[in-house]
């Protein structure tokens, strides 16, 4: 079970010691009813078989105890100073107990402690011996009072709320006991990890993922702080800031056993965390990256956080890696190769990995496993899954061409801002507009649109989207824009006139807010990587500053008699 000498010797020493000073305090044994007492002759068994205990006889069984525990105290210096020499190999000594002990950045009393309640946690022999020591055979562990007895008053820190043990979150919560009898249980996830087990621990949140990054060298308690909207790409840039072997990314977690949890195995492993954050950071964390300092942790939100929010810890700001997926990423995340049809996509790495994933289930149906990342829209705008092609858009040649030019710049993104090099300004979106009376094409345009770049079309009323609640709108806008920026989908903006018209002089608060609104769609819609199209009935009332932003208009008419015979044609059974 234990993984190497300086262990078992230094906690028996230490146990064998106490049980001395106990049998010189006791004059009789510590309980007298049959079948639940520790008597002396006990002792000297549970003593002989102790596997940190190697000389033989015991010396418990010598007359003059005082001398034998002066003996003792001899054993035990000498356990300590071996103990110290084998934790001082660290990562490079031998079994896992030093490598624990350098991730949480325990100092020797702390280990000592350790080394002492996980001996007592996985011997029943000792733990006779500490309900002996105790004088109540019903204890099991060790209290705060035995370890005093047992391992000295400096002990106690290490125990203590503010203590190393707590801070890495190695121990059990503490119970409801008076301070002198409550006991002091390891985690089970310590236990087995120090017995070979690879866990992870149980208790983590099951938003928790963990990446190996090669990574070695990096020093603990870094704090680097990455805003970015791929979500691999910020784990990325942690990894690169902390050097760690692991990266631990997950939400903040819900309640005290996940933070624990994900504190604890972090201590174990040697691993970094990546809190992944929204709007902004709640106190709980904060004060838990603050507590654990012997962690590097990963500070990760879409958007910027406020400098108020963030720790009081030093720490480092990271730039992550453009968000698009490379080529040697397709090729990698697909066997080798770059699928064919993947340069219809435009996807960000973190899109890439679900997909990847996806792909097997659907037969290897790059389109079809691309539409699964449309699920996180669906409950915010209407879905329609384009089932209509360019035959079914009946339009003059201009028009139809103009549609087209849409599904161009959408194609050739890959190529004209990765193979070519062009620096998008200020996104890689694509951005069209179809005016036009109701019932001349503009929403099957769109489908059609889509269906030619291969993804899902959401359907999104703006009226719908307005709110009389301050604050409200841009915060509907922002659900919409970051689950399509997430699921690789085409917006189609229906009534697109009722947030984007006309500004209009500033008279009252209710035109101030609603000039907000619509100044902060139009900085959404600049920074949207992907397709939005904005549909309305009458051109001439949309704000100059939002055509300024549009990279295809199309003008829809009513069909002239050509068009209409065409439809007729189309609609009409042989």
């Amino acid at each position: 079970m234990i993984d190497a000498p300086g262990w078992e010797s230094l906690a028996d020493s230490l146990l064998l010691r106490a049980a001395l000073t106990a049998r010189l305090g006791f004059d009789r044994a510590p309980n007298p009813l049959a079948g639940y007492t520790v008597d002396d002759a006990e002792v000297d068994a549970l003593l002989a078989g102790l596997p940190g205990l190697d000389r033989e006889p015991p010396l418990v069984v010598a007359d003059d105890l005082r001398k034998v525990l002066d003996e003792a105290d001899d054993r035990v210096h000498e356990a300590r100073r071996d103990f110290e020499a084998w934790l001082e190999g660290g990562l490079d000594g031998a079994g896992r107990f030093p490598t624990l002990c350098e991730h949480a950045r325990l100092g020797l009393v702390d280990a000592e402690v350790l080394a002492l309640l996980l001996a007592v946690e996985v011997d029943p022999r000792r733990q006779r011996l500490v309900g002996y020591i105790a004088d109540d055979i019903t204890l099991r562990r060790l209290t705060m009072w035995t370890l005093r007895l047992v391992a000295g008053d400096a002990a106690l820190a290490a125990a203590a709320p503010t203590g190393a043990l707590r801070r890495a979150c190695l121990l059990a919560p503490a119970g409801g006991d008076a301070w002198a009898a409550q006991p002091l249980a390891v985690a089970p996830t310590v236990v087995w990890f120090v017995a070979g087990d690879d866990g992870p621990d149980p208790a983590l949140p099951s938003t928790a993922e963990t990446y190996r990054t090669g990574l070695t060298g990096g020093g603990a308690g870094v704090v680097a702080v990455v805003s970015g909207r791929d979500r691999v790409r910020r784990i990325e840039a942690v990894a690169g800031a902390v050097a760690r072997p692991s990266v631990i990314a997950t939400p903040p977690p819900d309640d005290a056993p996940g933070w624990e949890a994900l504190v604890r195995w972090a201590s174990l492993t040697g691993a970094a965390v990546a809190l992944e954050f929204g709007d902004g950071m709640p106190g709980a964390a904060r004060r838990r990256i603050e507590e654990a300092w012997h962690l590097s942790w990963g500070i990760c939100s879409p958007s910027p956080l406020a400098v108020a929010d963030l720790p009081d810890r030093p720490w480092v700001a990271v730039d992550p890696a453009p968000a698009v997926a490379t080529t040697q990423e397709w090729a990698d995340a697909f066997g080798g190769e770059r699928p064919d049809g993947a340069d219809a996509y435009r996807l960000t790495a973190d899109q890439l990995r679900a997909v990847s994933r996806a792909a097997p289930a659907f037969g290897g149906n790059l389109a079809e496993a691309v539409r699964r990342l449309a699920g996180q829209v669906s409950g915010t705008a209407e879905r329609i899954r384009p089932a209509r092609t360019w035959d079914d858009l009946i339009l003059d040649p201009e028009r139809a061409a103009r549609v087209q030019e849409v599904a161009i710049r959408c194609r050739h993104r890959t190529k004209v801002f990765d193979e070519w090099g062009l620096a998008p300004q200020p996104s890689t979106g694509v951005v069209a507009l179809f005016a036009g009376p109701s019932g001349t094409g503009k929403t099957l345009a769109a489908e059609v649109i889509a269906g030619e770049v291969g993804v899902d079309l959401f359907k999104v009323d703006l009226a719908n989207m307005v709110s009389k609640y301050i604050g409200e709108t841009e915060k509907n806008l922002s659900a919409i824009f970051d689950a399509a920026e997430a699921s690789n989908v085409a917006l189609f903006f229906d009534e697109a006139d009722s947030l984007l018209g006309k500004r209009s002089e500033v008279s009252d608060a209710h035109d101030r807010y609603a000039n907000i609104e619509v100044a902060y769609l139009l900085q959404r819609l600049e920074r949207y990587e992907g397709l939005a199209i904005m549909a309305t009935n009458l051109l001439r009332n949309i704000d100059t500053a939002f055509l300024r932003r549009i990279h295809v208009i199309v003008e829809f008419a009513v069909p002239e008699p050509a068009e209409r015979r065409r439809i007729w044609r189309r609609c009409m059974p042989p």
